[in-house]
C-alpha cells in the first residue's frame, strides 16, 4: 500500500530530483498582492499536477485549493514527506461565538476530527483533540498585532457541511469550540505524524451560533470586512513563512 513508499518512491514517480523539498505552503493571493519575484513551477503529473508550486527568495512552496480532508490529506503527505518546515491552513470557519464579528479571526488550539484522516495518521489523538502547534500560533497572532480581532481555543472539524443542524451548532457552541470547518484536523493529524508544525488562521466568514449564515443579509454587508481580514492574514503568513 501507500504507507509503504518512501519519499525516495514518490520523487521518481513524480520526476523530481533527489535534492528536492518543499519549504512552506501558503495561499497564490499572497504573491500577487506583495509583489515578489517569484519562480513558478509545475508537478506536471498525476493528480498532483494542479498544485502550483513556486519559489521566493529560492524556497519553495505549495498552494492547492481544498475542500474536505481527503484530498488534502495527500498533499500534506507528500509535501511533508518532501521536507515541509511549517503548515499553516488560511481559511474560513463558521462562528460559533455569540460576540464573534464576521471578518473576526480564530487561531484553533486544537480541532476536534474524527475523520477517517484523523483516525488514521494520529489514532493515539486522545478525545479526537488534534492539536495545533503553540510557537506557531502565537507568532502568528503577534502578526497580526491589534488591527483584527483574534480568538484563540478549539475548532471542530465537519465535513457535512450541508447537513448542519441548528441542533448541531448550539451543541458545539456549549462545548467551547470557537468555529467549524473543514479541514484543520485532517492537516494537523498528517503533520503531528511528520513532526511538522502546523497551525490555522480561519477567518470568520459568517456567524451560526447568532444565525447568521452566507444567506443572511449581513454576510454581504461584511464582504469588505472579510477582505481586509483576508489581506492581512496573507501578510502575516508570508511574513512567518520566509521568517527562517
Amino acid at each position: 500500500m501507500y504507507k509503504s513508499h518512501t519519499v525516495e518512491d514518490f520523487k521518481k514517480y513524480f520526476g523530481l530530483p533527489k535534492e528536492y523539498k518543499v519549504d512552506k505552503r501558503l495561499l497564490k493571493e499572497i504573491i500577487k498582492e506583495q509583489g515578489y519575484d517569484v519562480e513558478y513551477e509545475h508537478l506536471g503529473k498525476s493528480f498532483v499536477g494542479e498544485v502550483l508550486v513556486f519559489k521566493i527568495n529560492g524556497k519553495r512552496f505549495w498552494f492547492e485549493t481544498s475542500y474536505g480532508g481527503a484530498y488534502i490529506s495527500e498533499i500534506f503527505h507528500f509535501r511533508c514527506m518532501l521536507g515541509s518546515k511549517k503548515n499553516i491552513v488560511l481559511g474560513t470557519c463558521g462562528g460559533l461565538i455569540k460576540d464573534g464579528k464576521m471578518g473576526g479571526v480564530v487561531i484553533p488550539t486544537y480541532s476536534h476530527g474524527d475523520e477517517s484522516t484523523t483516525r488514521m495518521y494520529n489514532p493515539n489523538s486522545g478525545g479526537n483533540m488534534h492539536l495545533s502547534e503553540e510557537k506557531l500560533s502565537k507568532s502568528l497572532k503577534r502578526r497580526l498585532g491589534s488591527k483584527i480581532r483574534v480568538y484563540e481555543g478549539p475548532v471542530v472539524t465537519c465535513q457535512a457541511m450541508m447537513f448542519e443542524s441548528w441542533e448541531d451548532i448550539q451543541n458545539w457552541s456549549r462545548k467551547g469550540y470557537l468555529g467549524v470547518e473543514m479541514e484543520t484536523s485532517t492537516v494537523f493529524a498528517v503533520s503531528r505524524h511528520f513532526n511538522v508544525p502546523a497551525t490555522a488562521i480561519l477567518i470568520i466568514a459568517d456567524n451560526l451560533i447568532i444565525k447568521e449564515t452566507a444567506l443572511h443579509g449581513n454576510f454581504k454587508n461584511a464582504t469588505e470586512n472579510r477582505n481586509r481580514t483576508r489581506d492581512l492574514t496573507y501578510t502575516a503568513a508570508l511574513e512567518e513563512l520566509l521568517a527562517d
